[in-house]
């Protein structure tokens, strides 16, 4: 009765119950990966703190649920794609999209929705092509506070879009910025990380060259005037990215073997090691005031007469500085 008159009396009582908090990773700092050819690439959190984490390699998803450390199965070896890049989860955690790369054919990259209740890929938008340069890479993917997805190009310089209100209707990939200043080197690897701040801009940084650019999304939706911002010295191997509010960008760099913070002021970058001694960082997702990052160690894949990979294949948790 004591319980009744008091909800009675309190304005906005009801019966639900307040959602506890996820469990918490207090005191884990590394997730073991399965196998001997995982090479992990990308890796993303839903809200309640499950992580997701792709083999380019095998195109095989894990998850790692809530308070634990325990890779579990999600996605079988090849059972959608053979290789996984990029990875994130749908703002309204419906789906988690991944960057499918085939390599050694010549098919198309493609953003590809998997339910995350059946682990079922249900929606797929293929690269455009642009002539014979092809349709490009796939790498990593973000999305804005209205819902439209984008995604790195790093082989011809773009940024793709699937929008909002097409998220739903296969091939529906469109070309939101291609630009000069974002192609690559020939025969280098250009356009990697992709970030949404959060309010009306993307940052997306190049791997060989260590640089940053903002663009602009307009009112319109369209991209704005694309700006290269100067920073105090250059990323070494830039790779995964991270927007953090308040504090800027977080970023992998993969030849660095570090997580570095770039703060942002006046236009300008400045670069600041967070932690070093990384084995080759691919990828970041941030969750429980920590960037949690796949250790991808892609030379043994990539460069001729490179040492094995390390096992076992690792998920290494970096605190961020308060």
């Amino acid at each position: 009765m004591a319980v009744t008159l008091a909800c009675l009396s309190a304005a906005g009582c009801s019966d639900e119950e307040e959602p506890l908090p996820p469990p918490s990773r207090t005191g884990v700092m590394e997730i073991v990966l399965p196998g001997n050819d995982f090479y992990p690439e990308g890796i993303a959190a839903a809200a309640d703190n499950t992580f997701y984490i792709g083999s380019v390699m095998t195109g095989q998803i894990i998850q790692v649920k809530p308070g634990s450390a325990q890779a579990e199965d999600f996605v079988a070896p090849k059972a959608i794609v053979t290789g996984v890049v990029g990875l994130h989860v749908q703002r309204d955690q419906k789906y988690l999209w991944l960057c499918s790369n085939v390599y050694g054919t010549t098919d198309a990259p493609q953003l590809i929705a998997v339910d995350r209740q059946t682990a079922q890929a249900v929606h797929r938008h293929t690269f455009p092509v642009e002539g014979s340069s092809g349709a490009g890479f796939c790498n990593e993917i973000t999305e804005d506070s209205a819902g439209n997805l984008y995604a790195s190009d790093s082989l011809l310089g773009r940024i793709i879009r699937v929008k909002a209100d097409r998220r739903e209707h296969d091939e529906s990939a469109e070309v939101f910025i291609r630009a000069t200043e974002l192609a690559p080197e020939q025969g280098q690897f250009g356009l990697n990380g992709l970030a949404y701040d959060g309010q009306s801009s993307l940052y997306a940084v190049k791997t060989v060259e260590g640089t940053l650019f903002r663009i602009p999304i307009t009112a319109a939706g369209a991209a704005g005037t694309l700006q290269a911002i100067p920073l105090d010295k250059a990323l070494l191997g830039a790779d995964g990215l991270q927007y953090v509010n308040g504090r800027g960008l977080i970023v992998a760099e993969q030849y660095g073997k570090a997580v570095s913070h770039i703060a942002l002021a006046d236009n300008r970058g400045t670069v600041t090691r967070i932690q070093e001694g990384l084995d080759e960082p691919s990828s970041l997702v941030i969750a429980e005031e920590s960037a949690w990052v796949s250790e991808g160690q892609l030379s043994a894949i990539t460069l001729p007469n490179s040492p094995p990979a390390d096992l076992p294949f690792k998920v290494r948790r970096v605190p961020l500085p308060k």
